[in-house]
């Protein structure tokens, strides 16, 4: 059996616009940095974790006995025009694997099993990418029309449900080199629900973040 080297990687930038320095703000009494992570130590099959980030000092935050590496990106990459592919392709340059998971600081609560399936559905899967979703089954608008369903059928429609991209991709490298994207065009699709794919991304989504902590619903160590 061929051995494929799986290495998962963090982007990671303290100067974030909408809750200042959240990578490292405190959940649960614990930097958020280290939620992620722990998730990512229980996972057998991948080789290394790495925090791509261009300041070193986010390790200070980091719990001891977390298996990880630090690699120094360029400071570009901390820009707002800075592009996910941008973070790809430079990553790639100073890493190489032939599994890539990509996933992010600011989605504390994925379970292990998730990232676990996963990862095997590209490893033996047949599948060359995949990521995490969740279903939103209700009457959305996009730019101001009916995105899902149709006011002109009889009490609006059938609604097709809507699914949303959450934070774990992985994909192989060849996929990323040969169309400049992490996912490919027949993608494994986990669907998840809304307490694990809540994602951090505003000062009201940080507050939700703590009342989940507090209802003791994950195991998060």
């Amino acid at each position: 059996m061929i051995r494929m080297k799986v290495v998962a990687f963090t982007p990671s930038r303290l100067n974030s616009q909408r809750v200042p320095q959240k990578n490292i703000k405190k959940l649960g009494g614990v930097p958020l940095v280290n939620y992620a992570l722990w998730t990512m130590n229980k996972i057998e099959l991948i080789n290394e974790i790495i925090v791509f980030a261009s300041e070193p000092s986010i390790c200070d935050f980091i719990k001891s006995g977390i298996r990880y590496k630090y690699l120094e990106r360029p400071a570009f990459l901390d820009t707002q025009v800075a592009k996910v592919q941008d973070l790809i392709r430079e990553f790639l340059k100073l890493y190489d694997a032939d599994i890539i998971m990509m996933f992010h600081i600011t989605s504390p609560f994925l379970r292990p099993e998730t990232v676990h399936e996963c990862l095997e559905k590209v490893r033996f899967g047949g599948y060359d990418s995949a990521l995490t979703a969740f279903m939103i089954d209700r009457r959305c608008w996009f730019k101001g029309k009916p995105l899902n369903f149709s006011y002109e059928e009889e009490d609006g429609g059938q609604i097709s449900p809507v699914i949303v991209e959450h934070s774990i991709y992985v994909f192989k490298k060849e996929v990323f080199e040969t169309t400049g994207q992490r996912i490919s065009s027949n993608p494994y699709i986990k669907i998840i629900d809304h307490f694990e794919g809540h994602d951090i991304d505003t000062a009201e989504d940080f507050r939700i973040a703590e009342l989940i902590v507090n209802t003791g619903l994950f195991d998060l160590h």
